[in-house]
């Protein structure tokens, strides 16, 4: 049976014949009956009303806050890093904390998401970008939104704010030649020490994010090397185990040695860590600026552009979905690609009537056959060739 409601609400309105009715319960559950001639007039005082009880049980924007953090926390469950992200655009999105929830008119959220699109970052000294502001609007009204179901607030008044701006979906990628000497650097780097450098070589080889590579611990590196096991992750999808590379796995070994299950295979790092290192290899090779989450981006057009199918590389990078994949992550034009080499296969006019592409239902990690796949699946997969201790892509 359904738990009664208790009071402090409005209900209505009824049309009672030639007349229009509204129900005020009060707190113990007394009920007060008012009659009213038109619906418009009903209507009226109904949201005069429940702005009126609203304020009555008004909470401000920080002890909301801080209540919305209790609620990702105990009930979404969250992740910690998750929450600090969400908690951190709230608070520069509404900067005044003692201020009132009902005090946030249209008009203030309009006002509020407007400084927010001309706000600098503290260490670039530029306009933030419209993904930034957007990603700021979208918590902010999923926010207001739960504070609405605790009946803090009548409506959402962020609704009607509209984001501005074009979002840039995906990020800046290398072409192959570039992604060859930026490995060329790494590996140099790899080998004189720097744990840095592996960190960046697992995003483009593996197709890791950020979080997934700072969060790993000794204990998730498994069968000698060979696995790598993510047991949480953005995503349910994100919950899964890898195989790694063989050109990765005496980088990744050695930094297992002497060290604990439960130590951080990579060090205790933030996760722009990553970012950081993929970007001075960048600059130490030569090639275009781009970033960690860029390479993750790389690692899956390489992928599908090699015949894998896009729920396949989804499953490889932890997409719940492959339309995820499809839109922020490969490359443009790949796709099309792809389809066009497969027709020439079955037409039998691919080089010497041969096609070197995976057929669309080939798993995420083929079983070996013989000498020639001992090398690394996951690299083999992405058109990458180990020889000796480099990397080759296939031309």
């Amino acid at each position: 049976m359904a738990r009664r409601r208790e009071g402090n609400r409005v209900l209505g309105p009824y049309r009672q014949r030639d007349r229009w009715r509204i129900i005020v319960v009060g707190e113990r559950g007394t009920r007060t009956v008012k009659e009213y001639e038109t619906e418009g007039e009903a209507k009226q005082v109904i949201r005069s009303l429940k702005r009126h009880l609203v304020r009555e049980s008004s909470e401000t924007i920080g002890q909301a806050r801080d209540k919305y953090e209790i609620y990702m926390r105990e009930e979404k469950q969250n992740k910690r890093d998750s929450i600090t992200a969400t908690i951190c655009r709230l608070e520069a999105f509404f900067p005044e904390a003692e201020e009132p929830l009902v005090d946030l008119t249209p008009k203030r959220c309009q006002d509020l998401y407007d400084a927010v699109c001309l706000r600098k970052s503290e260490r670039t000294k530029k306009v933030l970008s419209v993904d930034t502001q957007r990603n700021a609007l979208a918590e902010a009204k999923t926010f207001l939104t739960w504070c609405v179901g605790k009946g803090w607030l009548p409506t959402n008044p962020l609704l009607l704010v509209e984001g501005k701006g074009r979002r840039q979906n995906g990020k800046l990628q290398l072409r192959i030649n570039e992604a060859r000497r930026w490995l060329d650097s790494a590996e140099r780097l790899a080998d004189e020490g720097e744990v840095g450098a592996v960190a960046a070589m697992v995003a483009l080889l593996m197709g890791l994010r950020a979080s997934e590579i700072v969060q790993r611990v000794v204990r998730d590196l498994d069968d000698d090397g060979r696995l790598l096991w993510i047991p949480d992750s953005k995503t349910k999808a994100g919950r899964r185990t890898q195989e790694v590379p063989e050109v990765l796995q005496p980088y990744v070994m050695r930094l297992v040695e002497g060290r604990g299950p439960e130590e951080l295979l990579f060090g205790a790092h933030w996760r722009d860590w990553p970012r950081t290192w993929v970007k001075r290899i960048c600059k130490a090779a030569s090639v275009p600026t781009v970033t960690a989450h860029g390479m993750r981006g790389l690692h899956s057009t390489i992928a599908k552009d090699r015949g894998m199918s896009a729920h396949a590389v989804a499953t490889a990078l932890g997409h719940e979905s492959a339309r995820t994949t499809m839109r922020s992550y490969i490359a443009p034009g790949t796709v099309a690609n792809s389809d066009q080499r497969r027709v020439v296969s079955v037409l039998g006019r691919g080089a010497k009537g041969t096609s070197r592409m995976r057929n669309d239902s080939s798993p995420i990690v083929p079983t070996p056959q013989g000498d020639e796949k001992k090398s690394s699946d996951s690299v083999e997969l992405m058109g990458i060739e180990p020889t000796a201790s480099r990397v080759r892509f296939f031309a």
